[in-house]
């Protein structure tokens, strides 16, 4: 099935699905962090995941998606 972006399930996918070649990271200790760009999923590795926090790009995800970091 093809989910286009003007289907109400296009959100949704973006938000659930793994991002393609997961299965390559499948066997490392690695988290999925959200592109702010593309507001895709991509994995990152532990330090990658500490740079993505630290570094602001977490603060930006949740300002596109209209959320204060004190909720």
């Amino acid at each position: 099935m093809l989910i286009l972006p003007d289907n109400p399930l296009f959100d949704l996918t973006l938000q659930t699905a793994r991002p393609p070649g997961w299965q390559n990271h499948a066997s490392e200790e690695i988290a999925f962090v959200v592109d702010h760009a593309t507001g895709l999923m991509r994995p990152a590795t532990r330090a990658e995941m500490i740079d993505y926090v630290e570094g602001g790009e977490y603060d930006e995800r949740l300002e596109a998606m209209g959320e204060d970091e004190w909720q």
